[in-house]
């Protein structure tokens, strides 16, 4: 009891009598809580519970451990039915997350792990059970823990864990920007180290089958590329650029809401290259090729199918449009009778233009993203205006003779020579005859066999070839002219006969 007029410090007064509450309380609470226990509802507590007490525990463990954790688990492997029979399906975030950490990991942790890659190979290197590395995002310092948790059922192994470890002010962040770029990057390792794919398509004829795929692929290994293509330097830096401005501008189509896509004609005589320079875009990219042959596709909806089921990253390739379909001139006056549509029908190949134009620019065509499409013809004229316009074919690129830049590069691939003081009369010849590199390409072979081994032998022989391959081309020329102005002089003269007939029948009948 403190004395009359002498001030007591709060503490002094505070504290015994909370102590004194809080004994009252706990020998009431000893008392009624058997009684609330057989009479109160037990859903009643855990209300009570948590709307004021896990919250304000809460609150205080925040105070006590900052630090929030993200488990990435390794998939088992889930298979679900459809209609078409048992699909299996496995989550790649895992992967994602252990082929991102791979560069830090072969870095800074100490015990590791070395596992040959799925396709390719490369190897991943990944941590040991127990070890730790530290990544550092936007001034945030995070941290990857590898453990190992057990089987969610009894007979399932223990499967690793990748544990990532941050403080809770960078939940925000780490939600919205470092987990997607952790998958991105780590999708775009996993895509590098793999193998190129060459698909083509099957026969669409069985969706319904279990075991039927429409791509079949063999791996490519191409070994073209911009550096060896035989082509104009200026022509080629341009596609260059093009393609990397393609692949670097994710955000700026989506920002202009177009699909993330990009469309190339290849034109100009056979033997230009245009399949090659297909070759040098996939190798350039690292994109996987899928060749499209519309002869084999029965429908519309099957070419959908077809599109639906490549990846992004990926060059869609119709080789020789002009040639795959009757898709050239004008649709208006291509429109057949009813009954030899159905004909059409019974064939089974009711491929359309309008199913093409969908299929390169229509919503499907969205789908996936970060897509190619190439159209190569030997006959640009023929094609439809609809087929080729800008924003479907939105670059035209023109496979010209081989002209001097590009003879330099095939030297270069077939004799290993930059220079030599015979190039110049190279150079006339080509400036005089319109040959295609497959026939420089020829020539240079032909000289390497036959060569001495010094360059200026090589050369001798090849300037003798091209000269006896211009004058092939010349008489084949002048051959292809002779007879095309005596089928015109024929058909001028059974026109003139004809005339001749219709005026005899009218003097007949008069």
């Amino acid at each position: 009891m403190a004395e009359p007029g002498k001030v007591v410090p709060w503490r002094q007064w505070v504290f015994p009598n909370l102590a004194a509450v809080f004994t009252n309380f706990g020998s009431l609470w000893f008392l009624l809580a058997p009684l609330l226990a057989a009479y109160a509802p037990r859903r009643l507590f855990q209300t009570y519970f948590n709307l004021f007490i896990r919250r304000r525990a809460r609150r205080l463990l925040n105070f006590v451990d900052p630090y929030v954790t993200v488990d990435i688990s390794e998939p088992g492997t889930d298979v679900r039915y459809s209609r078409y029979g048992p699909v299996t399906e496995s989550d790649s975030t895992y992967e994602e997350v252990e082929a991102y950490l791979s560069g830090a990991c072969s870095q800074d942790a100490r015990e590791l792990r070395a596992e040959g890659a799925k396709e390719g190979d490369g190897l991943v290197i990944s941590m040991r059970d127990g070890q730790d590395v530290a990544d550092e995002f936007q001034g945030a310092t995070l941290w990857w823990l590898l453990v190992l948790e057990d089987g969610d059922r009894q007979r399932e192994a223990k499967r690793r864990c990748q544990r990532l470890t941050f403080h809770q002010r960078h939940r925000q962040l780490v939600v919205d920007d470092y987990l997607p770029h952790v998958r991105r990057r780590g999708r775009e390792i996993l895509f590098s180290n793999r193998r190129r794919r060459l698909y083509t398509n099957n026969k669409s004829v069985d969706y319904f089958s279990y075991d039927y795929k429409a791509w079949s692929y063999i791996d490519f290994d191409h070994p073209t590329t911009f550096e060896t293509l035989a082509m104009d330097l200026a022509k080629k830096r341009e596609i260059m650029e093009d393609l990397d401005t393609f692949r670097n501008n994710r955000d700026y189509y989506r920002r202009a809401g177009k699909p993330w896509k990009r469309g190339y004609l290849l034109y100009g005589p056979p033997g230009t290259g245009k399949s090659t320079m297909v070759a040098a875009m996939a190798n350039h990219l690292d994109y996987d090729i899928y060749d499209v042959e519309l002869t084999v596709v029965n429908s519309n909806n099957d070419l959908r199918k077809l599109l639906i089921e490549t990846t992004s990253k990926s060059i869609i390739v119709i080789e020789d449009i002009d040639c795959s379909l009757d898709l050239t001139g004008d649709r208006a006056g291509r429109r057949r009778p009813s009954h030899d549509r159905h004909m059409d029908d019974r064939r089974g190949n009711t491929v359309t233009l309008s199913g093409l134009l969908n299929f390169i620019d229509g919503l499907w065509s969205a789908c996936g993203g970060e897509r190619i499409v190439v159209f190569t013809t030997n006959h640009v004229d023929k094609l439809d205006p609809a087929l080729i316009r800008r924003g479907r074919m939105d670059m035209h690129i023109e496979m010209s003779y081989c002209g001097f830049e590009a003879f330099k590069t095939l030297a270069k691939n077939y004799l290993d020579i930059d220079a030599h003081q015979l190039f110049g009369s190279v150079e006339q010849i080509l400036r005089e005859v319109d040959l295609t590199p497959a026939d420089v390409a020829e020539c240079l072979m032909t000289a390497k066999r036959a060569g001495s081994g010094e360059p200026s032998s090589h050369l001798e022989i090849l300037i003798e070839e091209l000269k006896k391959r211009a004058e092939e081309k010349a008489k084949a020329e002048a051959e292809a002219k002779a007879k095309a102005e005596a089928e015109a002089k024929a058909m001028a003269e059974a026109a003139a006969k004809l005339d001749r007939d219709d005026v005899r029948e009218e003097e007949d009948e008069k």
